[in-house]
């Protein structure tokens, strides 16, 4: 009864041990991260209307949209910001943004020793996002490409044509 048991866990230590090891020389070499994995936050102010779905959806309520009417009826975001103090990284926001505006992806060595830094303002936000696309080939996190800054760019905080309702 007890030597099965062993020999069990005598075979996966035998398996194991003629394996060639994984390592990963860190500051030379990135691992891999999966397309679904709950990293950092990304917010693309080209995508976002201002409906503060994220807001709504974030358990921690770390996430602040104020935003104020334009004429045209959609919305002016005025102050978009995230606490990744108090984020834990659940994904809801992204899952509930009808228009991708905040998608997972984000850096992994955003590490700080100052705690105040780990609140980030739509300036902030928006100098990551723009740095990712930059080193990702102007594409999002979830695989769409991004208008290039030589392209007619999207309309900052606007919707969509489709999305208006008339």
């Amino acid at each position: 009864m007890f030597g099965i048991g062993i020999a069990k866990g005598m075979m996966v230590t035998m398996r194991t041990l003629f394996r060639k090891p994984f390592t990963i020389e860190y500051p030379e070499e990135i691992r891999p991260i999966p397309v679904n994995a709950r990293t950092n936050l990304l917010w693309f102010e080209e995508r976002c209307t201002g409906c503060s779905t994220c807001a709504q959806a974030c358990p921690d309520g770390c996430i602040l949209v104020h935003t104020s009417p334009r004429e045209d009826g959609s919305l002016n975001i005025e102050r978009y910001e995230i606490d990744f103090r108090l984020c834990m990284y659940c994904g809801l926001c992204v899952e509930a943004c009808p228009y991708e505006a905040i998608q997972a992806g984000g850096p992994l060595d955003d590490a700080t020793y100052d705690f105040d830094e780990m609140y980030r303002d739509k300036h902030k936000l928006t100098e990551m996002a723009q740095e990712h696309l930059r080193g990702h080939d102007w594409t999002y996190p979830d695989g769409k490409v991004a208008p290039r800054p030589d392209e007619k760019p999207l309309h900052i905080g606007l919707p969509v044509e489709r999305d208006r309702t008339r």
